[in-house]
């Protein structure tokens, strides 16, 4: 099985003078982390964009480029062989757009956690890096219809900058989450979801799986059990709907798509 990562940033990219980058720790935690979690048969490689927009998790001009970035990204997903794709943007992008260009099984981040939260225990929250992004996630509850199992979540107010300087200060970060958490598992919540995988996996290299009993879900690793059960799924012969939200464009057709999105099948 090979599962295709699409990242909404320039996963190449250092962190730079912009601070849009996330640096070389986040890549080698990623791929340690796809090593631990995935199946010793399944194959998880990680594809980023061509760059990463001032503002891409504030702004909405900025988010539409990385989207067209991504989709054109993930065209080649198939053409290479991947049997699924995993979208790692935290706001779940290209939400119908992946699954009318690609003839692949998707998943998105933050829907597996929901989902996956929902599981756990009957009351979820998350915690975000930045007020935006925990009111974009907010939004993705209502859309995916469990808004009233999300209880009031928190914000650890992080910049780009902090993504980098909290592997130098493991201590100092990891406090500042368990504090936010401490206040949110006091509002009701019963699993925590983080916003933003690069501070996710930061917590899973430090080892912070619970606060005060309440498990802190991995995120990342959620989303890959996940893609691996929508293959398992397709293998046997179940898969998404074709008719109303998800139109199942033809071959030709999508082939047409990916020569405008400059990709050539």
């Amino acid at each position: 099985m090979r599962i295709w990562i699409q990242s909404g940033s320039a996963l190449t990219q250092g962190a730079g003078a912009a601070g849009f980058g996330y640096g070389s720790a986040y890549e080698e935690s990623l791929k340690r982390h796809f090593r631990k979690v995935a199946r010793p048969d399944t194959v998880v490689e990680a594809h980023g964009i061509e760059g990463s927009p001032v503002g891409k998790d504030r702004y909405y001009a900025s988010q539409h480029l990385v989207l067209t970035m991504m989709i054109r990204s993930a065209f080649r997903a198939k053409r290479e062989g991947y049997d699924v794709v995993a979208v790692s943007n935290t706001i779940d992008p290209g939400y119908h757009e992946f699954r009318e260009a690609i003839d692949l099984p998707v998943v998105f981040i933050t829907e597996s956690s929901i989902l996956t939260a929902c599981f756990l225990a009957p009351t979820f929250a998350f915690i975000a890096h930045n007020p935006a992004m925990l009111r974009r996630v907010g939004d993705l509850a209502r859309r995916y219809g469990v808004a009233e199992r999300m209880t009031e979540g928190g914000c650890l107010h992080l910049t780009y900058d902090d993504f980098v300087k909290m592997y130098a200060e493991p201590e100092a970060y990891t406090r500042r989450f368990v504090q936010e958490a401490a206040r949110v598992i006091e509002r009701g919540a019963e699993t925590l979801l983080v916003v933003g995988n690069a501070v996710n996996m930061f917590l899973v290299d430090h080892g912070v799986k619970e606060v005060e009993g309440v498990p802190v879900l991995d995120v990342c690793g959620t989303m890959i059990k996940s893609a691996e059960m929508m293959v398992d799924l397709a293998r046997m012969g179940i898969s998404r709907s074709s008719k109303g939200r998800y139109p199942a464009p033809s071959k030709d057709e999508r082939e047409q798509l990916g020569k405008l999105y400059g990709v050539e099948s």
